[in-house]
């Protein structure tokens, strides 16, 4: 009889990144473990998720065969200046004894072991005295280490130098590891197969319950990553291949094991992207999908579904990747021997630059702040930063309209419109302003806004503005149309007419005529 099971896979995309984009024992202190909470935190008193890390990540390997138990060899080494967490690994073998060991033994005076037992997996953190013999006594000197296991099967110590010399940290010789290549994992052994050592799965891997399988996650900048343990997946009676399908059953594809023995499935990180089912707060965008698994085209036996989920935080990346229909202009730049470049402007509703206006056109209320936000999207974005050089508004469609009002020129702030902040220029690769709304005086209805943008090397140009009330008045200003990105129209909601009542002009709409005629040809030497 054919089989259905569901698993849900939704961990805070904070988590979902730890899974396997890095190699052990080389991941970001800043990660947390995906398979629990015991997190060693690098400043006392104040464990903030950026300060804590995972011990069995971030660790430095101890490779030296001479720390053995049964190395007689005379020496005098001594780990007074041992600090910090470290992995025994090599010939000599990879945890410590944990009986009394003899004097001069591991090329040192005074042996060190572990005076108790060590921990499994899942108990966290233990301490243990770690004692040195001397004089006939295995506890002459003793100080407190830390020890932690680790998936694979190894343990990390955390070692605080020693009470004296010559104290060494000893190894015991019958824990040295397999002939493989890398630490098997739980669910493998090492195996001599086809002429090599390699992990292979373990037989008896008891697959029975759905809910041992763990898949992991991993919610990248532009795809979403399924993987799920190949052992595990065989004790539930899969094959070497398995079929998986996503929402959309075009995004369908044979698995195959990869160096790790997983099994991975990929899709875009995109609304409607292989099925993918969009939701929006205040904070984040959510991806959700589901993958399913079976042996073949064909279902007579068991079938795996995967429900799971991807929450981005919103920022102006996201929330333009996000959004339907967002009103955004795009600008493809070629640098010699850089790279292509692609650089998006966009207006935003808030001062979080998370909401984007939608639709063919931004209807503003007079009291309204515009928020303007552009990014550099592709290209080197560790070395160039994105510089608005001028931005300014014009009545019509033509970046090249005589009629200008400039918001940012030069690079600086128009210091004569009080309602105008630049929040970033320069600094990073995006650049963020905001300005009141405004309408040109005269028969215009809309306004269009222009930024000419310029891609700084962070390296060879000083890219923050400097800017100064004389400098910003009196620079003339040339503009590269190729290199302007332009959005609109935006149009002011409820705009009312001045001084016509019933078609016949009043004395104040007389006397306002004037100003108004003028105002499109003085606006062109405002700023």
């Amino acid at each position: 009889m054919a089989g259905s099971h569901v698993l849900w896979l939704a961990v805070a995309s904070c988590l979902l990144t730890l899974a396997s984009t890095e190699p052990e024992g080389h991941r970001n202190p800043s990660h947390a473990s995906s398979y629990g909470l015991d997190l060693e935190c690098g400043v006392p008193g104040a464990p903030e998720p950026p300060l804590c890390f995972d011990a069995c990540q971030n660790y430095t390997r101890l490779e030296d065969p001479s720390r053995s138990s049964e190395n007689t060899d005379r020496g005098h080494q001594c780990d007074a200046d041992l600090r910090g967490w470290f992995r025994f690994v090599g010939e000599g073998g990879v945890r410590m004894p944990d009986t009394c060991v003899p004097g001069y033994r591991c090329h040192t005076d005074a042996p060190m072991w572990l005076n108790g037992t060590h921990p499994v997996l899942g108990q966290g953190t233990v301490t243990r005295n770690a004692c040195a013999y001397w004089s006939g006594n295995c506890c002459y000197w003793k100080t407190q280490v830390r020890v932690k296991a680790c998936p694979g099967g190894y343990h990390v110590y955390w070692l605080n130098g020693t009470p004296s010399c010559n104290l060494r940290h000893c190894t015991d010789p019958s824990t040295v590891e397999d002939r493989c290549e890398k630490t098997c994992r739980p669910e493998e052994e090492c195996s001599f197969l086809n002429g090599t050592w390699s992990c292979v799965c373990r037989q008896n891997v008891n697959g029975s319950d759905i809910h041992s399988l763990q898949p992991q996650l991993d919610c990248g900048d532009r795809e979403i990553t399924v993987s799920l343990d190949r052992c595990q997946l065989a004790g539930l009676g899969f094959g070497d291949e398995v079929f998986a399908y996503l929402r959309d059953r075009n995004c369908s594809t044979f698995l195959q094991r990869d160096e790790q023995n997983r099994m991975s499935v990929s899709s875009p990180a995109q609304a409607h992207a292989c099925g993918n089912v969009l939701e929006r707060n205040r904070t984040h965008a959510i991806y959700k999908n589901t993958l399913s698994l079976v042996n073949d085209f064909i279902i007579r036996d068991t079938k795996l579904s995967i429900n799971y989920q991807c929450a981005y935080p919103l920022d102006m990346k996201v929330s333009l990747e996000t959004a339907l229909q967002p009103i955004v202009s795009s600008l493809n730049i070629s640098l010699g021997g850089e790279g292509e470049f692609t650089i998006r402007m966009a207006l935003f509703q808030d001062q979080n630059y998370t909401l984007p206006y939608e639709g063919d056109m931004a209807m503003l209320s007079v009291e309204s702040m515009l928020y303007v936000g552009a990014i550099l999207e592709r290209g080197d974005t560790s070395r160039f930063n994105l510089l608005l050089r001028n931005c300014y508004a014009t009545p019509t469609r033509d970046k090249t309209d005589p009629v200008k009002y400039f918001i940012i020129r030069n690079s600086c702030p128009n210091k004569r419109d009080s309602t105008i902040s630049v929040e970033e220029n320069g600094v990073s690769p995006q650049g963020r302003f905001s300005v009141q709304m405004f309408m040109f005086a005269g028969n215009y209805d809309l306004v269009f806004l222009h930024c000419e943008v310029h891609l700084c090397d962070s390296v060879n140009e000083q890219c923050q503005p400097s800017c100064s009330r004389s400098q910003v008045r009196s620079e003339a200003t040339e503009i590269d149309p190729a290199l302007v990105l332009d959005l609109g129209p935006i149009a002011r909601r409820g705009a009312p007419s001045v001084g016509i009542v019933n078609g016949t002009p009043s004395t104040a709409g007389f006397l306002m005529a004037w100003p108004m005629l003028l105002l499109p040809v003085l606006l062109a030497e405002l700023f």
